[in-house]
């Protein structure tokens, strides 16, 4: 290998050592991720909020249903009265009492509107409900990127190791092929095609170390943790998937279960409820009201007294909207089309689980059909790679051969390597789209 080659190596390659050995690093498993997204998800803080205030709407519905109470206090100047002819010349000058104050007490309490204020307490309550589905929602979906991202940690550090192994047994080969060339039984073009495929295997491995440290700074950050730490997913995470339930299991639990599918049944209810809120706009409202009064002076007699003059009122009130027989049909007739534009749409939600469900069903078979296969493709690889490199030493195979055998074994180790990632991820997307996430 000539020495800018070699140093250009040994540079990516102390790099990547290096940025890995300033990292604290911590074996977590998925379910250990999971709680530290709980506690620190900054988009599962908005969802959190996202309920308290449909808790407090909720609150702010209910009263309507309380009376509804107010008080009054002024006071005032009062200056004289001017007495006018019809000329509006001045008659007379009363005195009057120069200070006024008045207090006063309302109480009204709504006791027939046509049901719409109960109707807009549970519609209220019901969007507390699709704030909670919501919440729910995203803290799947946040859990299946952490598995995603889990994944591709896990992908990533086998593909290092891949390569890594590899590029060992590339220099291990480098160095007897220049043992041979040196004896004159290799031309020199066998020594520089080695020395180019370590450089290229240290760059593919320089690669792999770029994206582990992006998936692993998106994996913190997700989890509330340090930039600087470096989540190692646990060994044990392929071993410990338990086996799929069949595919009729999956479909029948996403469809009572998953989110936005209980979210939608929630959202027709509130169309419904709306619609009989829009309804309740050509009934009357029927009120309970009561009062009390002081006013001073009294300047309803002549001449003014200087008194206060005390009355209460007690009734019952009704108002029509007479308008709203001829402009309600308007908005009775939006609400009625909100209601089947949320029947059609969760209509389309059930569709488009089923088709979600379906695929990752399949590609999670595919997944472990894959892992198997690959396995399988590893050992043989191996032993191709055995077998070639000894006929090769032997002066008994093309270089040619050689490095096909080693692009052959690598490829399937790569390729386990991502069937295994794959399982995990499909088995998690499964169990979000059942809403056992």
């Amino acid at each position: 290998m000539n020495f800018k080659s070699l140093a250009l190596s040994l540079v990516f390659l102390f790099l990547a050592i290096g940025a890995f050995a300033q990292q604290e690093t911590r074996v977590l498993t998925i379910e250990e991720l999971f709680t530290l997204a709980e506690e620190n998800s900054q988009q599962l803080q908005v969802s959190r909020t996202g309920i308290e205030i449909a808790s407090q709407r909720s609150e702010v519905a209910k009263t309507q249903k309380r009376p509804s109470l107010s008080a009054s206090l002024t006071g005032s100047y009062i200056g004289n009265a001017r007495i006018l002819d019809t000329e509006f010349k001045e008659v007379a000058n009363v005195d009057m009492p120069h200070f006024g104050n008045s207090f006063a007490v309302q109480a009204s309490q709504v006791i027939f509107k046509g049901g719409a204020i109960n109707k807009g307490i549970e519609a209220a309550a019901l969007n507390q409900e699709v704030a909670q589905l919501t919440f729910e929602k995203n803290r799947a979906d946040i859990k299946l990127l952490l598995v995603g991202r889990y994944a591709d940690t896990y992908r990533l550090l086998n593909q290092r190791e891949a390569y890594q192994r590899n590029i060992d047994l590339a220099k291990l080969r480098l160095q007897n092929i220049q043992n041979l060339y040196k004896e004159g039984m290799l031309t020199r073009n066998d020594v520089i095609r080695s020395e180019l495929q370590i450089t290229n295997l240290n760059m593919a491995l320089q690669e792999v170390n770029n994206n582990l440290a992006i998936a692993n700074q998106q994996l913190a950050q997700i989890v509330g943790l340090p930039a600087s730490t470096f989540i190692v997913p646990d060994s044990s995470f392929i071993q410990t998937l338990p086996q799929v339930q069949n595919y009729d299991t999956y479909l029948t639990q996403a469809l009572n279960d998953f989110p936005d599918i209980k979210a939608g049944q929630v959202n027709i209810e509130i169309a419904q409820k709306n619609l009989e809120i829009a309804k309740a706009d050509r009934l009357p409202t029927i009120s309970l009201q009561a009062g009390n009064s002081t006013v001073r002076p009294i300047t309803s007699s002549n001449p003014v007294v200087d008194m206060y003059s005390q009355g209460w009122n007690a009734g019952v009130g009704v108002s029509f909207n007479i308008s709203s027989l001829y402009n309600a049909r308007h908005t009775i007739g939006v609400a009625r089309a909100q209601e089947v534009q949320q029947q059609e749409l969760l209509t389309l939600q059930r569709q488009h689980l089923e088709n979600e469900v379906n695929s990752a069903f399949i590609k999670h078979n595919e997944a472990r059909e894959r892992s198997k296969s690959f396995e399988q493709g590893v050992r043989l690889a191996n032993e191709n790679y055995r077998i070639v490199e000894k006929k090769y030493l032997a002066n008994l195979a093309l270089l040619a051969d050689m490095l096909d055998a080693t692009n052959a074994k690598l490829d399937a180790e790569l390729q386990k390597a991502n069937a295994d990632a794959n399982i995990m991820y499909t088995y998690y997307q499964l169990e979000r789209l059942a809403g056992n996430l």
